[in-house]
């Protein structure tokens, strides 16, 4: 008996204390949904470049992104612009729903290099 009391005394003098308390991660801050929204093309600021090497001046190129971000659509109009240096084409599409869009492109490297620049 003395030694069952004896052992039951060093199990327990040998037992570590409770780990602490687990801290509680904080929930991550508040997104609004418009910060989440991409706004690639939507702009100049935007833009999507053009590849230096994009043949027939990156038409194929703008046709394949507007194709993979939107799915189908009809080019609608468009126009090529400058501004602080930079050169843009911007391309109005319409989607099958109606909507009716226009996305920037940043020609500049694609033009330089057409024109032997």
């Amino acid at each position: 008996m003395k030694r069952a009391l004896a052992l039951l005394m060093f199990v327990c003098a040998c037992t570590s204390a409770p780990p602490p308390p687990a801290v509680k991660p904080q929930p991550p801050a508040s997104v609004s949904s418009a910060a989440l929204e991409d706004h690639a093309g939507d702009s100049t600021d935007t833009a999507i470049a053009i590849p230096a090497d994009a043949p027939d001046g990156g038409v194929k190129f703008e046709n394949d992104w507007i194709y993979d971000r939107y799915g189908r659509f009809r080019r609608r109009g468009g126009g090529t612009g400058v501004l602080s240096g930079r050169r843009y084409n911007v391309v109005q599409i319409e989607l099958p729903n109606g909507d009716q869009k226009a996305v920037y492109f940043d020609i500049t490297d694609n033009w330089n290099k057409s024109a032997g620049q």
